[in-house]
């Protein structure tokens, strides 16, 4: 990770904010985070910013020592630099994304809409890009805490879809459990979701039969603003729709609204 740190409501403001989140941060003296960054200076500052605000940190500098870590210790949260030494922080998440689903924050370089892209589809679930502005990084932690942990309040999704959107209970029919976040196929059988993939399906059934726009879906979802060449959103409903639709390449579940977003119409009755 290169120098990038951003001056503007970086590090040397975190006492000030100390005093004014003292109740936030009082909730998150038990959540754990794994720092993944080659570069000390960065990781000293990142580590004593988010420890002021309550967090337990663990650093790595590398991949090995990354997986190490990770297999060692049970984490809330991994905050993955792209570049960690001679290693790609997506071999990390590669590996990590086949037995847990732990939510994870990518940094980027700024304006690499690839890196974005290709990281969200190998599973991350939000980022940020270099200088690092640490109060929104702060602000992106809480939020994706908040989607990733069930009654955890964030959009209210908890309340606006039903435990057992989908179910049928003879087993002829898919059931998505939104609380405890699993999907079962027509057949019984778990659907792999990735967290990103799971928040998305959460909004399109809480919406069924009502087009939401990707600027909507941007914001409850990834909890940003929606830009035109970012395509994290569309690749993300790609791979929904090869898990869910049964010709991918005619979709009927997630279909698209032109010149407005997504619209979801239930789940299809057979495969």
């Amino acid at each position: 990770m290169t120098s990038a740190i951003a001056s503007n409501g970086a590090f040397n403001g975190a006492s000030s904010e100390a005093s004014d989140e003292e109740n936030e941060a009082a909730g998150e003296d038990s959540i754990s985070v794994l720092l993944v960054d080659d570069d000390p200076d960065i990781r000293s500052e990142l580590r004593e910013y988010l420890a002021a605000h309550g967090f337990a940190i663990s650093e790595a500098a590398d991949r090995r020592s990354a997986l190490q870590q990770f297999s060692a210790n049970k984490f809330d949260l991994v905050v993955l630099d792209l570049w960690i030494g001679k290693d790609n922080g997506f071999d990390f998440l590669r590996e990590i994304r086949q037995t847990h689903s732990t939510p994870c924050i990518m940094v980027t370089a700024h304006g690499e809409a690839t890196d974005k892209v290709v990281g969200l589809e190998l599973g991350a679930d939000d980022y940020v890009v270099k200088p690092v502005n640490l109060r929104e990084l702060l602000a992106r932690i809480r939020a994706l805490l908040r989607r990733s942990t069930p009654g955890g309040g964030g959009s209210g999704r908890g309340g606006a879809a039903k435990s057992n959107v989908g179910g049928d209970p003879s087993g002829n029919g898919w059931h998505f459990d939104p609380v405890r976040r699993n999907l079962l196929s027509p057949e019984g059988e778990l659907v792999p979701l990735t967290t990103a993939e799971c928040d998305l399906l959460i909004e399109l059934v809480a919406h069924e039969g009502r087009p939401q726009t990707r600027e909507d879906l941007c914001r409850r979802v990834f909890n940003r603003a929606w830009q035109p060449y970012d395509r994290s959103l569309d690749s993300i409903v790609v791979k929904l729709r090869r898990k869910l639709e049964p010709n991918p390449d005619h979709p009927m579940v997630i279909k698209t609204i032109r010149g407005k977003g997504y619209l979801f119409t239930g789940f299809p009755t057979e495969q």
